[in-house]
């Protein structure tokens, strides 16, 4: 009976000793089980304990990210994070000197719509939105919420081949206060335009689209899905031509551009989600051995079919043989996007068979 006794008390000792270990700091956001489309997410903790001296983020591969927390006067602290595909499982640690405290987990889901396996998120995971007023209150007292951009230096770009209208970008975009907490998503070798300039709200309206109206309200920067109006804002010279075209690509003409391009930045070109061969095969698995469908005519050197990739391209020197080298993915007046007009397929072959 006494051991009993000692053994129920030690359990309520020990269940109130976790109680207290827990409440050294808070996760404010994000929420666990979130859904997030680009590879990073912040992280704002709440110090409940004046003996609580830094965080530990403990991310995949043991990646360990210092929090410290060293204003006596400040409780709410952020952290950007980077996140793989998949589930991202995030330990964070507290501690007083070298004593832990509170050991709190996250799990964060970074999806792509452009790499099998991770296009659906887990049941019960959801998407995170963290611009609404009651959020931003956990920040104002560190970073300025509502700017007034007017003050800020600006420098004036003018029509070219590439914008069809002129706009005014910031001269530092530093001074951005979208700057400290997104600068993540420039870091990638090939800019986007709005974002490297952080003329955020060049797309990010707050208004949804046909896909994602059931978001609206949730985020004062929400960009509205299918994209394709705020990219013809900018691009507006190239979509009559586009429209005009006899032979659609489903994306385009779903007016879902950032499903193929990341209106960030990406490290490839023409800002693509993967490099092109990859990226058009992640549709076209039909067309994942590399040689083409077309295989009655070709050398026995191809064992028996043309090849779409590991091969220079004869009408683009310089440059790799890859599936765009005959289809235009936007559009063409020829059958199957292909560079050529009319409806006969083999036009396309004088790009490099001139003989």
């Amino acid at each position: 009976m006494l051991r009993g006794i000692l053994s129920v008390l030690f359990f309520v000792f020990s269940l109130g000793a976790v109680e207290a270990k827990s409440g050294s700091f808070e996760i404010l956001k994000p929420e666990s089980k979130g859904v997030y489309d680009e590879d990073y997410a912040s992280i704002v903790i709440k110090r409940l304990d004046a003996s609580l001296q830094k965080v530990s983020i403990v991310l995949a591969d043991d990646v360990i990210i210092e929090l410290k927390l060293g204003e006596k006067d400040r409780d709410v602290y952020c952290k950007t994070i980077n996140l793989k595909l998949g589930n991202n499982r995030v330990i964070l640690v507290g501690y007083s000197a070298d004593k832990e405290l509170t050991r709190k987990e996250l799990n964060l889901f970074h999806r792509s719509e452009v790499y099998e396996g991770f296009v659906d998120e887990p049941s019960g995971y959801k998407r995170n939105f963290f611009h609404i007023n009651k959020n931003e209150k956990l920040c104002k007292s560190c970073h300025n919420m509502n700017p007034d951009k007017n003050s800020l230096k600006k420098k004036h770009i003018s029509p070219s081949e590439i914008n069809s209208r002129d706009f005014d970008i910031l001269e530092n975009p530093e001074d951005s206060n979208c700057y400290e907490c997104h600068k993540t998503i420039t870091y990638r070798k090939n800019g986007h335009a709005p974002s490297v300039n952080f003329l955020c709200t060049e797309c990010h309206t707050g208004k949804g689209g046909e896909f994602n109206l059931q978001d609206e309200g949730k985020s004062k920067y929400l960009m509205p899905d299918p994209i394709m109006g705020r990219c013809f804002s900018c691009h507006e010279g190239i979509k009559e031509k586009w429209f005009s075209n006899t032979s659609e690509h489903g994306p385009l003409r779903s007016g879902r551009c950032n499903k193929c391009h990341n209106p960030h930045s990406s490290a490839y070109e023409f800002h693509l989600r993967k490099p092109i061969w990859d990226l058009c095969t992640t549709c076209h698995s039909e067309k994942a051995t590399g040689k083409h469908v077309i295989g009655s005519f070709v050398f026995s050197r191809n064992e028996g079919s043309h090849p779409t990739r590991g091969r220079p391209d004869p009408s683009r020197p310089g440059r790799e043989l890859v599936c765009s080298s005959c289809h235009n993915p936007h559009g063409s007046n020829g059958i199957f996007l292909l560079r050529s007009k009319g409806k006969r397929a083999f036009n396309v072959c004088q790009r490099c068979h001139k003989k």
